[in-house]
C-alpha cells in the first residue's frame, strides 16, 4: 500500500504545484534551507583552514549535516502523521513534495519575460528574469533576455521539476526532499569561484550525480513534446547528440540541446555574473534570432516535459503495485 501512498502524495504535491505554486514567504521549507545552508557555510568555512583539503571537508560536513537535518525532520514528520493516518500521512507527504516542486514559478517568469519581450518593455523582462537567473541582467536588451530566458529554463525544468518527480517515484516523498536539498546546497555553495572552488565541490559533485538520469530523461520527454508540437523533431535529436557535453555542467546541456535544436536556435556563449565574463560552448546553430515566439515554444516544452516525467512516474509506480501484489500471490 506505500507504493500507492506515495503514489497519491506525488499527485497531490504536483496539483498543489500547478495550481498554486511556490507559497513564499520566510517560513516556505525551501527558504528555511536556503538559510540553513548560508548559516551552516559561514561557521564551517571559518571553523576550517584555507587549505583546499580542509576546505573540502567543510564542505562535506556541510552536506552531511544539511541533509541529516532536513532529511530527519521530513522523516519524523511522515513517520508521525502516517501513525495517525494514512489520509493525513499522505497528505504530509505530498506537501513535502510540493515544497519540492517548483515547476509553476518557473513558468510564470518565464511567461512574464515573453510578455516584456513581446511588447519590447525591456525593464519588465528583467525584472521577471531576476527570479530565472543569477546572471547580471542589468544591461540585457530584448533579445538577449529571451536568450538568457530560455537558457535557464530549459536547464531549471529538470532540477525544479523533472529530478523531484524522479526522485520521488523511487523514494517517495523523501526522495523528492532529498533532491530539492542536493540543489538548494549546489545553488549556494557550489560555484567555482575562488571562494567556493573547494568548499563547494562535493555539493556540485553530488548535485551532478543526482540530476544525471533525470536529465536524460527529461531530454528524452522534450525531445517526444517537440515531435508532439511539430518542431524541429529532427534538429532537436541531432544537437542532442552533438552538443549535450557543450555545458559546463554533464547535466545541463542535455535539455539545453534539446531545447536549441527543437526552436532553431543557437545558446551558450558569454555570461556576465557578478561583473565577470564567463565563457561557454555554443550549442545549437544560430538559424534565427531569439524572439518572443520562442518563448512561447520553449514554454510548451518545459510543460510538457515536467507532464511526460509525472505520467512516466506514475506508471512506473503503478506497474510496481502490480507486480508487488502479483508476489504476494
Amino acid at each position: 500500500m506505500m507504493i500507492m501512498n506515495s503514489l497519491c502524495a506525488l499527485a497531490l504535491g504536483f496539483a498543489l504545484d500547478m495550481m498554486l505554486g511556490d507559497p513564499g514567504g520566510s517560513m516556505y521549507p525551501v527558504n528555511i534551507v536556503k538559510r540553513l545552508v548560508k548559516k551552516l557555510e559561514g561557521i564551517l568555512k571559518n571553523a576550517y583552514l584555507e587549505s583546499p583539503d580542509a576546505q573540502n571537508m567543510a564542505g562535506i560536513m556541510l552536506v552531511v549535516m544539511t541533509l541529516l537535518i532536513c532529511m530527519g525532520t521530513s522523516v519524523v514528520l511522515m513517520l508521525l502523521c502516517y501513525k495517525l493516518n494514512v489520509i493525513v500521512g499522505i497528505i504530509m507527504e505530498g506537501l513535502l513534495c510540493w515544497f519540492s516542486i517548483s515547476g509553476r514559478d518557473m513558468r510564470r517568469h518565464l511567461l512574464g519575460v515573453f510578455r516584456g519581450v513581446r511588447t519590447n518593455n525591456v525593464t519588465a523582462a528583467r525584472r521577471y528574469l531576476r527570479h530565472l537567473t543569477d546572471r547580471d541582467v542589468d544591461e540585457m536588451d530584448s533579445a538577449e533576455c529571451a536568450k538568457c530566458a530560455v537558457e535557464a529554463v530549459s536547464e531549471d525544468v529538470v532540477d525544479l521539476a523533472c529530478a523531484p518527480i524522479f526522485w520521488a517515484c523511487l523514494f517517495g516523498g523523501l526522495g523528492a526532499v532529498f533532491c530539492r536539498v542536493v540543489n538548494i546546497m549546489d545553488n549556494t555553495v557550489g560555484f567555482k569561484d575562488e571562494e567556493h572552488l573547494h568548499f563547494g565541490k562535493v555539493a556540485a559533485k553530488l548535485d551532478d550525480v543526482v540530476m544525471f538520469i533525470p536529465a536524460r530523461l527529461a531530454a528524452a520527454f522534450m525531445r517526444w513534446d517537440a515531435a508532439f508540437l511539430k518542431l524541429d523533431k529532427k534538429n532537436a535529436a541531432e544537437i542532442y547528440r552533438r552538443d549535450k557535453r557543450r555545458s559546463p555542467s554533464p547535466n545541463s546541456g542535455c535539455t539545453m540541446a534539446v531545447a536549441a535544436g527543437a526552436l532553431d536556435i543557437q545558446l551558450g556563449g558569454d555570461e556576465v555574473r557578478n561583473g565577470f565574463v564567463t565563457h561557454r560552448q555554443r550549442i545549437g546553430d544560430d538559424l534565427h534570432p531569439i524572439s518572443s515566439d520562442e518563448l512561447f515554444w520553449i514554454n510548451q516544452l518545459i510543460t510538457g516535459t515536467s507532464a511526460g516525467v509525472m505520467i512516466f512516474a506514475a506508471i512506473m509506480r503503478v506497474a510496481a503495485y502490480l507486480l508487488t501484489l502479483q508476489l504476494i500471490k
